[in-house]
């Protein structure tokens, strides 16, 4: 089911449900990702660029939604942007369950101790 959200800025944006996400989704997101110019930091926004473009169906704002025009993004307020990138956490849990942080993907089998380190 679909979630619309009202932004700091007041304009509201109607996002996915990640449920309805496909392996090709994953895959588009990732070779955006891939393919763009940079350092781990810029692959990292381009990465959250392609997710938020991903969840968007639809919002008020006067631009090209993001998943036509990703630079679409550019334009949006710093506070907006990062407003949507914080609604991507589900999102990427769902698309990356492996990456998730779990106690079973954290656990050393190895340590004697809950803190490895110690």
């Amino acid at each position: 089911m679909s979630k619309k959200i009202k932004l700091p800025s007041g304009a509201t944006v109607t996002l996915k449900d990640p449920k309805t996400f496909k392996v090709k989704d994953r895959k588009k997101v990732m070779q955006i990702a891939d393919e763009t110019q940079g350092g781990d930091l810029t692959k990292a926004m381009a990465l959250a660029d392609a997710l938020i473009a991903l969840l968007i169906e639809e919002w008020s704002f006067d631009l090209m939604p993001p998943s036509v025009k990703i630079d679409s993004l550019g334009e949006l307020d710093m506070l907006d942007y990062d407003y949507l990138v914080e609604q991507t956490k589900d999102a990427q849990k769902y698309l990356f369950p492996n990456l998730a942080e779990t106690p079973e993907t954290e656990a050393d089998p190895k340590a004697r101790t809950a803190n490895s380190n110690g």
